[in-house]
């Protein structure tokens, strides 16, 4: 007999073909791809918790009829594929990865719905094995809101070497196809990839891109004994009490060049807001009173921030991690630091663009930038940011200085015989001490 439905009820649910579309419309390809290669990351910090991720891989393979990623950093458990995984969102149950930068619950599957109509994942842990494969057309007509396994086996041991995952989507939506035939779509991923997991990186996982390897490159900051960068690491008081978030700032200067200018911000070393120019890091603040506005005077200004903390829930990151939450109470708290750590440095540059401003070659401070050395971060120590202008040094005259000039050869005869001398060299010596004696001479 049928169940009726109760009359006092009022369905809210929503379909799914709604849902789907929310829960891709705001995110752009690139970033729910990058959501996919914080999983494999996540991965690594799993099984590698001290930090060193050499011999870890994360290989991405894309082209118009298909997306691939495959890593090998441990696997997806069973246990949390079908409790927590491929829910949409993340239950408060879930066991938590330290530092995780995947932290929304939300990336893979709005990453598989932003791609294609077919998606398949195969994942292995030291414990087990699982395959998903769905066809979101014909799930889209199911009222069940979940996925099954279409291969599962439990209870065998597998070589760590030997787990990991691979997501692949076919039958990929045209416009996706269509871009990841563009090289330029390729080049700003790789750049992008490159970006966000230069830590992951420099720490030895490996990353590729259609079979080329992704580079990481680090940031740097100008340093020497006459122009020293900004550094503090401290933990806000918000948070000493609690699970502990540790915020490192830098500022300082590196090379001319305006795109490359600005703030950049950091959650557990997952890039989220690249040399930002805007009144969210500073810029203009108190009406450009405070801090100006950017402008390419300012293009040698690099500030970099980097919130950590095991708990990822705490950092002040939106969910597409393509910014910062404005309204955090951390940031808020923070922010008022980098608008006074960044003032010192804008002092020394608008004195620095002031120098080029002035006629001569006397520039101290120029000359302070140019044989400054880049170094890496880490290599820098905490302390304000310092310079040591240089005062005008002119160089001394020699002792001795030649004097030579020319002379109609009959009059020079006459001085050398009225002088009683034979050679040119005594002419001119004798002339000007006469010429000394009698003029100069109180």
């Amino acid at each position: 007999m049928e169940n009726k439905p109760d009359p006092k009820v009022v369905e809210a649910y929503p379909t799914k073909d709604f849902f789907i579309t929310m829960l891709v419309k705001d995110i752009e390809l690139i970033r729910a791809i990058l959501d996919l290669v914080d999983n494999s990351v996540d991965g690594a910090r799993r099984i590698r918790t001290e930090g060193n991720y050499g011999g870890l891989t994360v290989r991405i393979e894309l082209s118009a009829a298909q997306f691939k990623i495959t890593d090998n950093c441990g696997g997806i458990p069973v246990d949390v594929a079908r409790h927590y995984a491929f829910r949409f969102g993340r239950p408060s149950t879930m066991p938590k990865t330290l530092r995780s930068v995947g932290q929304f619950g939300v990336g893979m599957k709005r990453a598989l719905f932003k791609l294609g109509k077919h998606f398949k994942v195969e994942s292995t842990t030291t414990a087990s094995t699982f395959v998903i494969d769905v066809n979101v057309e014909d799930w889209k007509q199911d009222d069940k809101w979940q996925f099954d396994f279409k291969e599962l086996k439990e209870g065998r041991k597998t070589d760590l070497k030997k787990t990991g995952t691979t997501v692949l989507v076919t039958d990929l939506h045209d416009s996706v196809g269509q871009e990841f035939a563009l090289e330029t779509f390729q080049s700003k991923l790789k750049r992008e990839i490159e970006a966000a997991h230069q830590e992951s990186m420099e720490r030895g996982i490996a990353i590729s891109l259609n079979k080329l390897p992704l580079q990481f490159r680090p940031n740097e900051l100008l340093n020497s004994d006459e122009l020293r960068p900004a550094f503090e690491e401290f933990v806000p008081e918000i948070y000493k009490n609690k699970t502990p978030v540790t915020v490192k700032l830098f500022a300082g200067v590196g090379k001319s060049d305006p795109i490359a200018a600005g703030w950049s911000i950091y959650c557990n070393g997952r890039l989220v807001l690249e040399s930002d120019q805007t009144l969210v890091t500073g810029w203009g603040e108190g009406g450009g009173k405070v801090i100006p506005k950017f402008h390419n005077q300012f293009a040698r200004f690099r500030g970099y921030i980097f919130f950590d903390s095991d708990d990822a829930e705490l950092l002040p990151w939106n969910t597409t991690k393509t910014g910062v939450d404005s309204d955090s109470g951390l940031y808020k708290a923070v922010r008022q630091k980098m608008v006074a750590m960044m003032r010192p440095v804008i002092d020394f540059l608008n004195k620095l663009d002031a120098e080029k401003d002035k006629g001569g070659t006397d520039k101290p401070l120029t000359d302070i930038v140019a044989e400054a050395g880049a170094v890496r971060l880490a290599a820098v120590h905490q302390g304000s940011f310092h310079y040591a202008a240089r005062s005008a040094q002119r160089p001394t005259p020699p002792a001795e200085q030649k004097i030579s000039y020319m002379k109609p050869t009959d009059r020079i005869k006459k001085v050398k015989a009225a002088m009683r001398v034979s050679t040119l060299k005594e002419v001119g010596e004798k002339t000007f001490d006469y010429y000394y004696v009698n003029e100069c001479e109180d």
